[in-house]
C-alpha cells in the first residue's frame, strides 16, 4: 500500500498544543484538545468526563460519550499515589486481578474480566506486545516502571474490530512519557522495605518545533525469601516534531532489562482430599533466576490533509528475550512432613512431623524464549458534518508479523506467522451530541488459520438535563492459537483454530450534585466457544503425551461499578466494585475459572492542597481457587496510605505504605507475600 503525507502550502505555523492535568481518579484525566478527536460540544466546563478524551479507540472520543466502559489514569494521578508497581495501579482501577508470586518484580499473572492475559491486548505507544509463543505478556505489567508512564487507558470489552486477535476482554493501552513545554529536569531516589532502592531521572522539554523526553530508572530490591532479588534497568526516550496541527512525527523507544531470583516452590499436585491433603512450601534457592531484555519501539506520524481529511501511520516493533536457569545447589533446607507417608522423591518416606531434607530440583540447564513483533498500521480518517450531527469514518490497514523461538532445556521451536487486515470504524454523533453510534468491521487474513471477520456495534444516549448517559454494545472477537499450541514438537496441533468470542455490554453513567458526584454501572456477558484445551494421555511406552484441541466452551459475566465524589475543592472519594463469574464447560460440566475472585473492591479518599497531598485506599479481594481448582484461598483486605509534601519549589518528599495492617495476603496458595511494605522518596524538579 502506498500513501503520502501532504504538507499544506500555508507558511503559518501554529503553536504547540498544551496538556492540562486533571485530578479526579478514574473518571477524570488529561484534557487532550487534539485535531484527531471528533468534535463534540462541551458547553459544561464542570463536566470532567467531557475533558477525558479516549485515544486508544483510534477515533478519539470524550469518555462521557463512549459507547463502552473505559478507564483512564494519568501521570499526575500515578505520581500523587506514589506507585512503585504498575500491578498496584491496575488493581485500584478495578476488574484487573493478579496472581503475584512474592515480592517486587517476581512472576505476575494478570486476568481481566475473568480471562487470562492471552485474552486481552497490552499496547505500548500503539505497539501490540502480546507474545506469539504464549499469546500473553509474561511478567511485563509487574515490571514496567510507573516512573515511565504518562497515561493508561483500559478499554473493557472486545476490540477486535480495531485491534484484531486476542482482545476478547479488552485492551490495556500504556503511553510512555512524552515532551512537556519548556525544560523540565527531574531527579529522585527511594528507599523502602525489602531493601528497595530506586533512582530515577528525566529531562523533558521542547525546543522550537521539536520535543523530547528522556527518562531513566533503576531498581534494586530484595525479595520475601533469602537469596531473592529483583533488578530493573529501564531507559525510555521519546522525541517528536510538530508543525501546527497538520504534521506530527513521534519516535519512541523503551528498553527494559530485568532480572529476578526466586525461591524453590514445592506443592502437592494431587486434588486436595482426606487421602491426599494439600501441602506447599517455599525455600530459598540461591541460583534460580529469570531474566528479560525487552525493547519496544515505534514511529507515529499524523498528517492533516485538509479540513476534513487526515491520516496517521504507526510503525512498531517489539522484541523480548527471556532466559531461565536453575542450578543444582544441593540441600536447600528442611521442612516438617505435613502428612504420614510423605515423600518428595518417591524413594524416601516420612511420618507426619518428621524433618524432611529438601534438595534442589535444578539441573543447571538453561532454557530461552524469544518473541518478536512487527506492526504497520495505517489509518485514513474522514470528518463530515451532517444535517443533524457529525460523523468520523476511519479506514484502516494493518500488517502484523510475529515470530518466536525457544531453545535449551525443553527443546527447540522456531515459528512465525503474519496477517493482513482491513478494517473500518464509524463514529456518528447526532442530536447535538446526545446520541453517539459506533460501528466497526474488520477482516483478518492470517497465513496460518485463514480469514477471520469480526465486528462491533455500540450506542450511547445522554439525557443532558438529567446528567445521565445510557450505553450498550455488542462485539465479536477471537483468540488466536499460540505458537506453542500450534507448533510445539511434542504437544502442538497445527489444526487448532481460533477461539470465538461474543460480548454484550450495557451500562449507565450518572452525574449528581452539579457533577461533583459521578458513577458508572456496567454489565457484561462474554461467551467463548472452541476453547483450546490440552488433552493429556499416557502413551503405550509409559511416557506422558497429548495434544491441543478445540473442545470447551466458556463464559464470563459480571457487573462493574465505578464512582467518585468531590466533597469540596480539597477532599475527594473514589471507589469501584466488580462482581465476576467466570467458568469453562467440558461435556456439560462447568468449572469455575481458577485464580479469579467473585468480588473485588476499592475505596479511596484523597486530600489535596497546593503544597501537599494525602490519601488512602482500601482494597478487597475475595476468595479464589488455586491453579488446579481444588482449594480456595482466604479473602484479604489491605489498606494503603500515601502522601507528598513540597519542601520548597524544587524538592518534594513523598511516601507510601502498602498493607498497613500486615494482612496475610494469599494470591496463590504456597507463595509467600510481603507483609507491611513502605517506601520513602525525595524528588528534585524544576
Amino acid at each position: 500500500m502506498c500513501f503520502s503525507f501532504i504538507l499544506p502550502h500555508s507558511g503559518a505555523l501554529r503553536s504547540r498544543l498544551s496538556l492540562s492535568g486533571g485530578i479526579g481518579f478514574c473518571l477524570t484525566g488529561l484534557s487532550l484538545a487534539t485535531p484527531q478527536a471528533i468534535a463534540f460540544d462541551s458547553d459544561a466546563a464542570t463536566d470532567t468526563l467531557t475533558d477525558v478524551v479516549v485515544t486508544s479507540t483510534k477515533i478519539d472520543i470524550p469518555a462521557q460519550y463512549s459507547t463502552q466502559s473505559v478507564t483512564v489514569i494519568t501521570e499526575e494521578q500515578i505520581k500523587e499515589r506514589n506507585f512503585s508497581d504498575t500491578t498496584a495501579i491496575l488493581r485500584e482501577l478495578g476488574n484487573v486481578q493478579f496472581k503475584q508470586a512474592g515480592g517486587p518484580g517476581q512472576f505476575n499473572y494478570p486476568k481481566a474480566r475473568g480471562l487470562p492475559s492471552a485474552y486481552f491486548l497490552v499496547v505500548v505507544d500503539g505497539v501490540k506486545i502480546n507474545e506469539g509463543m504464549s499469546s500473553g505478556v509474561g511478567n511485563f505489567i509487574g515490571q514496567i516502571n510507573p516512573k515511565l508512564i504518562e497515561r493508561i487507558e483500559i478499554l473493557r470489552g472486545p476490540e477486535a474490530d480495531l485491534y484484531g486477535a486476542d482482545s476478547v476482554a479488552g485492551v490495556i493501552s500504556i503511553t510512555t512519557k512524552g515532551a512537556l513545554p519548556g525544560t523540565h529536569p527531574e531527579l529522585g531516589a527511594e528507599y523502602g522495605s525489602l531493601n528497595w532502592k530506586q533512582g530515577y531521572g528525566s529531562l523533558r522539554g521542547t525546543q522550537g518545533d521539536f520535543g523530547y523526553s528522556l527518562n531513566l530508572a533503576y531498581i534494586d530490591s530484595d525479595g520475601v525469601h533469602d537469596d531473592e532479588f529483583y533488578r530493573n534497568f529501564s531507559p525510555q526516550l521519546k522525541v517528536d516534531y510538530k508543525q501546527g496541527n497538520w504534521l506530527s512525527v513521534e519516535g519512541s523507544l523503551l528498553y527494559m532489562d530485568t532480572n529476578f531470583n526466586y525461591a524453590e516452590l514445592r506443592e502437592s499436585y494431587a486434588q486436595d482430599s482426606p487421602e491426599t491433603p494439600w501441602w506447599a512450601f517455599q525455600l530459598p534457592d540461591p541460583n534460580q533466576y529469570n531474566q528479560n531484555q525487552q525493547t519496544i519501539g515505534s514511529i507515529n506520524i499524523k498528517n492533516q490533509l485538509s479540513d476534513n481529511l487526515r491520516q496517521k501511520a504507526l510503525i512498531g516493533w517489539s522484541r523480548k528475550k527471556n532466559s531461565n536457569k536453575d542450578a543444582d545447589d544441593g540441600l536447600l533446607g528442611y521442612v516438617s512432613a505435613p502428612t504420614d507417608d510423605f515423600t518428595l522423591d518417591y524413594t524416601h518416606y516420612y511420618s507426619k512431623g518428621e524433618s524432611v531434607p529438601v534438595y534442589d530440583t535444578g539441573d543447571g540447564k538453561p532454557y530461552f524464549y524469544e518473541n518478536e513483533n512487527f506492526q504497520f498500521d495505517y489509518n485514513l480518517l474522514w470528518d463530515s458534518k451532517l444535517a443533524t450531527g457529525k460523523n468520523t469514518v476511519l479506514f484502516g490497514y494493518e500488517y502484523y508479523d510475529q515470530s518466536g523461538k525457544t531453545w535449551g532445556k525443553y527443546g527447540d521451536l522456531d515459528a512465525d506467522n503474519h496477517s493482513n487486515a482491513f478494517y473500518i470504524n464509524d463514529v456518528l454523533a447526532l442530536l447535538n451530541d446526545a446520541m453517539v453510534l459506533r460501528v466497526g468491521l474488520r477482516n483478518n487474513q492470517d497465513a496460518q488459520y485463514g480469514s477471520h471477520t469480526t465486528g462491533k456495534v455500540g450506542a450511547s444516549y445522554t439525557f443532558k438535563d438529567a446528567g445521565s448517559t445510557v450505553f450498550a454494545n455488542y462485539g465479536t472477537s477471537f483468540k488466536a492459537p499460540s505458537f506453542s499450541q500450534l507448533f510445539d514438537p511434542t504437544y502442538g496441533n497445527p489444526n487448532v483454530q481460533p477461539e470465538e468470542g461474543r460480548t454484550i455490554e450495557a451500562g449507565l453513567r450518572q452525574a449528581f450534585l452539579a457533577k461533583r458526584l459521578n458513577f458508572e454501572l456496567t454489565y457484561w456477558h462474554t461467551q467463548l466457544d472452541d476453547i483450546i484445551t490440552f488433552i493429556g494421555q499416557v502413551n503405550p511406552d509409559g511416557t506422558y503425551g497429548g495434544t491441543y484441541v478445540n473442545r470447551d466452551n466458556g463464559q464470563s459475566q459480571g457487573v462493574e461499578l465505578v464512582g467518585n465524589y468531590w466533597i469540596d475543592q480539597n477532599w475527594s472519594l473514589n471507589g469501584n466494585y466488580t462482581y465476576t463469574d467466570s467458568w469453562s464447560e467440558e461435556d456439560g460440566v462447568r468449572y469455575r475459572t481458577v485464580q479469579v475472585a467473585y468480588n473485588t473492591a476499592n475505596l479511596g479518599v484523597n486530600y489535596q492542597q497546593d503544597r501537599y497531598s494525602l490519601g488512602a485506599n482500601v482494597y478487597y479481594n475475595g476468595p479464589r481457587l488455586r491453579w488446579n481448582g481444588d482449594k480456595e484461598t482466604d479473602a484479604y483486605t489491605t489498606v494503603s496510605v500515601f502522601g507528598r509534601a513540597k519542601i520548597n519549589q524544587a524538592f518534594t518528599v513523598y511516601g507510601r505504605i502498602d498493607n498497613l495492617f500486615n494482612e496475610d495476603i494469599v494470591e496463590e496458595i504456597g507463595y509467600e507475600q510481603p507483609g507491611i511494605y513502605a517506601l520513602v522518596g525525595l524528588e528534585w524538579k524544576l
